[in-house]
């Protein structure tokens, strides 16, 4: 099964007056990471994902967050030591922090829907995905676009490639609310699906399996703290 988790940024005011807390349940180095940020809301992404992560790894496996620990595939990816059968991606975007977890490779994106210049599209996209996207004008063009940057993102995020693979080097389609995935190069079967996570956002997620849960799981900061707390 693959799980999606969300959690909402805090308003700024908020996340100002619970900072320290928030920062005294992470180690040395994951502080001075996060306190590296310039901006308040990159900062907060950053800790609401760690602390959403680890909540979420300690309640599903029964540790505590100190026996949590990362390493990083040879493809840069994250994953928990010790637990090869247990993935997990992150993505962030405006007001939201979202999260999969599965038994089977996975990975998500999300995107605030914003103008943009079609010209981005030109270079990224495959000269099929250019010519559907040609054929809508307006906010359904605008829709559409975002549409196919999640969806390629999360592909990209499954693989671990990053933006080693081009992303105009494959082709999502689309019909009705379903989306597939083409590769001239690879006969790889992953599945891909969109949710509904908040007006004027897009969220996408890539599997290696067919077996999606049908909601979101919105989680708030005092979800994230139980686990972490107690440790």
């Amino acid at each position: 099964m693959v799980e999606i988790f969300a959690i909402q940024l805090l308003s700024e005011e908020k996340y100002l007056e619970h900072k320290e807390r928030l920062l005294s349940l992470l180690d040395r180095k994951r502080r001075e990471r996060i306190m590296r940020f310039v901006f308040p809301d990159d900062a907060q992404r950053s800790l609401l994902g760690d602390l959403m992560i680890r909540s979420i790894i300690a309640q599903k496996l029964n540790i505590k967050d100190s026996r949590i620990t990362f390493n990083l595939s040879v493809k840069g990816k994250p994953y928990l030591a010790g637990y090869p059968n247990l993935f997990f991606n992150v993505s962030h975007a405006g007001e939201w922090v979202v999260a999969a977890f599965s038994d089977y490779n996975i990975g998500i994106d999300v995107e605030r829907i914003k103008k943009i210049n079609y010209n981005v599209a030109e270079l990224f996209f495959s000269k099929e995905e250019n010519l559907n996207l040609n054929n809508l004008s307006g906010k359904e063009k605008l829709e559409y676009f975002f549409d196919l940057w999640t969806m390629k993102e999360s592909y990209l995020k499954y693989t671990g490639k990053g933006l080693s693979e081009p992303l105009n080097s494959f082709t999502i389609k689309k019909s009705g609310k379903n989306f597939t995935l083409s590769h001239p190069t690879s006969n790889e079967s992953v599945y891909l699906k969109q949710y509904e996570i908040d007006k004027g956002y897009k969220l996408a997620v890539c599997s290696e399996i067919n077996n999606f849960d049908e909601q979101i799981n919105r989680l708030n900061i005092e979800d994230c703290l139980i686990q972490m707390i107690n440790d």
